[in-house]
């Protein structure tokens, strides 16, 4: 698992990375837990995917952060499981592809 933060000036800092179960809330809870110890203050928000245990570690560990679910995960959620004849009817537009990037 990769934690990355936004700066306030835009830059992309690598945060952490693990190797660990990232559906496990033990393993996300310890994850975040040792980013806190390492100074880590409590972020605005936080963006994941719709994983139970990241999610409950995410609201346990950062109470106050708002989470966001992934938009390139929640599509290719979707995509998967819509029908290709109904998916290209309502997916939607602004460069998103079925392998779950966003072409730019």
């Amino acid at each position: 698992m990769v934690a990355y933060g936004i700066t306030a000036d835009g830059k992309k800092v690598l945060l952490h990375m693990d190797i660990g179960n990232k559906e496990s809330y033990d393993f996300c809870r310890e994850f975040f837990r040792d980013m806190v110890k390492r100074g880590l203050k409590m972020p605005l928000s936080v963006t994941s995917d719709g994983s139970p245990g990241l999610i409950k570690a995410i609201e346990e560990i950062f109470p106050r952060c708002l989470r966001i679910r992934c938009w390139v995960h929640k599509m290719r959620n979707l995509s998967s499981k819509i029908p290709s004849e109904i998916w290209e009817m309502i997916k939607p537009d602004g460069g998103y592809s079925d392998k779950g990037q966003f072409d730019i």
